[in-house]
Parts: structure tokens; sequence; C-alpha cells
């Protein structure tokens, strides 16, 4: 039925629009389970003359928080209010009734920006094998048409987005409205186009991000996704000079993407200096806090700086030799951090101060060598 030609319908197209269940009104139960295919003709034949028809799923709850009856005919108002919350153009809701191998029907359609009644149609046919494609022609040529007649509906600025849920607003705290099935739609009429606005964007268990955009009614904005709230963090690494070995750290973000908690460690193996069979083994463990400078979550690099204190116990391969005890301050670390495909790598330096107390390797002073331990690595966050 949808590819049947239409005839005289230019500018009905482009508009967004809600098809409510047909709901039957016979006095028996037999005819009720033709409800939903006769609902999918009348949205079939709106996609055919190029509506944007949107699936039950983007108005039901709404319907739920109106508590909508769906098991009755849906009325004018609460037709409207549905279709409005979702930013469609047409809401279009209709009943039927078979009584002796017949079917009466009506379909209205409801202009939503002007609250009134656009098209309707009423018929009774024979209800039999020839009543869909009836249905069908009486859809693209009568109801259809008169909705065209009615001149184009308000034209309508059309956001889209990944992010179902997300509230956007303009920047003075006007509410737009919320993304409902991938799509938001506002009135265009008292927008002058090329207008540039910035959108304050919104969702639970995400980041609040801004967007600059030119509205326009020509075509859809799209709208970039917003970044999710990172609540932990693990990280793999290794630091140049001590490449025999591997460190795990753990983050706990008190502000997400932020501020956080650190707990570590590092285990190395320090080859001898001679050809003497000889080695060091070395676990460092090691916590902290740290935080991120300047730079937004969704930044495809940043910059950030910890600091904190670790242990360090040293146990020589060489019979005899005690295991060695260093304590050290985490003066000031730094790191540089890039998201590349999803994947996010770091380099840090880090400036250690040992206090030579204890039972000491290293005695008193900064652990520098000669440059600051390097590490590099990788970072899972979640």
């Amino acid at each position: 039925m949808s590819a049947l030609p239409l005839q005289g319908q230019e500018g009905v197209g482009g508009q967004v629009c809600v098809v409510f269940p047909v709901k039957d009104l016979s006095a028996g139960a037999d005819t009720r389970d033709y409800e939903q295919t006769i609902t999918e003709a009348v949205a079939a034949a709106f996609e055919a003359a190029s509506f944007r028809v949107l699936p039950s799923s983007s108005w039901q709850d709404a319907a739920d928080s109106r508590a909508v009856d769906l098991g009755q005919p849906l009325s004018e108002p609460d037709a409207l209010a549905i279709a409005r919350s979702i930013g469609a153009d047409i809401a279009v809701t209709g009943v039927y009734s078979v009584l002796n191998e017949e079917v009466y029907y009506s379909i209205q359609c409801w202009d939503v920006a002007k609250e009134k009644l656009a098209a309707g149609l009423q018929a009774r046919t024979p209800f039999n094998l020839a009543f869909f494609s009836g249905l069908n022609i009486a859809l693209t040529s009568e109801l259809l048409p008169r909705l065209a007649s009615q001149g184009p509906q308000v034209p309508r600025v059309v956001f889209t987005s990944p992010d179902e849920g997300m509230s956007v607003k303009l920047s003075d705290d006007q509410d737009i409205g919320r993304i409902t099935n991938g799509l938001l739609t506002m009135p265009a009429s008292s927008i002058v186009p090329g207008t540039r606005v910035v959108l304050k964007k919104s969702r639970p268990g995400f980041h609040p991000g801004e967007q600059t955009v030119t509205l326009t009614a020509s075509k859809p904005i799209p709208l970039k996704p917003l970044v999710r709230e990172n609540r932990y963090g693990m990280e793999l690494n290794s630091t140049i000079g001590q490449l025999l070995g591997l460190g795990v750290a753990l983050r706990d973000y008190r502000v997400p993407d932020w501020f956080f908690i650190t707990v570590g460690g590092y285990l190395w193996v320090q080859p001898p200096l001679n050809f003497a069979p000889r080695v060091v083994l070395h676990a460092d463990m090691f916590g902290g806090i740290g935080g991120y400078l300047f730079l937004k979550p969704d930044a495809p690099v940043r910059l950030g700086v910890s600091t904190g204190a670790g242990l360090i116990l040293s146990f020589p391969s060489t019979p005899g030799l005690p295991a060695y005890t260093d304590f050290y301050l985490d003066v000031m670390n730094w790191w540089l951090e890039a998201t590349l495909f999803g994947t996010t790598l770091y380099m840090r330096q880090e400036f250690k101060y040992a206090l030579g107390i204890g039972a000491s390797m290293l005695g008193q002073g900064m652990m520098l060598r000669d440059f600051p331990p390097t590490t590099i690595g990788v970072l899972f966050r979640w």
C-alpha cells in the first residue's frame, strides 16, 4: 500500500507525526485483533507521504505519566498533550466499529501547534479482503490532500542526538525539552534563521556540556554526545629505567573524572651491574591524591597533577643480605594523557623524595638519578 502514488500532497512531507492506536468500538471482541493492523496501515500511508512517524515507544512514557487509559479511544486533549511532549507536529487518532459485515471508521488529524482538527475522514465499507486497499485509497486520496490544503505546518527546529533522555536548555536556562527517540523539536516561528545560540545539555550519569549551534528549520541539527561520568579507574604501566617490571594502580574518583584517591604498586627486578647472578627485587607500594587541570573530561588531551607517599621494599638475591625499606614522599607528579580511538594513554613524571629512615637502601634525598622517573601506561575507566 505504501508504494501507491500520492497526488496533491506537496508541502505535507517532512513533518513529525504520531499515530495513536485506532481503537475498536465493536460490541464483540472478535474484531479487536484488527486494531494493530489498521493502525499500521494508517501509519504506512503517512510514511509514504514523507511524514516522520514516531514509534509507540516514543510516546508510551508520556501516556503513562498522564495516566491515560490506552484501552479506550484517545481524547483530543490527551492526544495533543502527548504529541506536544514528544515534539510531533500532527497527532492521528481513530476508531472503527464492525457490524453486519460492514466497518465504520473515523480518522482524525490534529494540528498540535494550533490545537485544532486539521483534517478528518469518515467512511463505511464492507469488511472484507478489499477493506485495507480501500482504506489506503481513502487516506491517500482524501485525508492527506485535506491535510495538505491546510498549508504547511508550523516549521520546527529539529535536534538529533544518540543521548536518549538528554535535557536541552538555552544558555538563559529556558527549557527546550528532552531527546526522545533520538529527536527533539521546537517551534521555529519565533526564531530568526541563522541565529547562533548556546545550548546547555545534561543527562544523569553524564557530564553536562555546552554546544553552540546555528538554528535552522531546513535540516536537523546534530548534537554532540555527552561524556559518561567515570567513578573508577585502573592503570597498567611501566617505568623507564625499571622496564623489568609492571605496575597497577586503582583510582576512586571522588569527583567523577576530576579528583581521585589512588593506591597501587609496582614490582620490578634490578639486574646486576656485572656478570654475577645477583639481582634485587623491588616492590613499590604507594597511595595518594590527584586531579586534572583546566581541560574538561571530553578534551582529547588532559593535564593532571598528584601527590602522595609510598614504601619501597628491596630484596637482594645475595645470601645473607637483609631486606631494605625506603619510605618516600611523592612531592609532585604531573602527567599528560591522550584518548585515541577510545583508549587512554598517559605519560607521568614523578618527583620522589626518599626519607632515609629505617633500613634504607637509597638514603635521604630526591630519587632523580639522571632525570625524574617517567612512567608510561594505559588507563581504563568505568
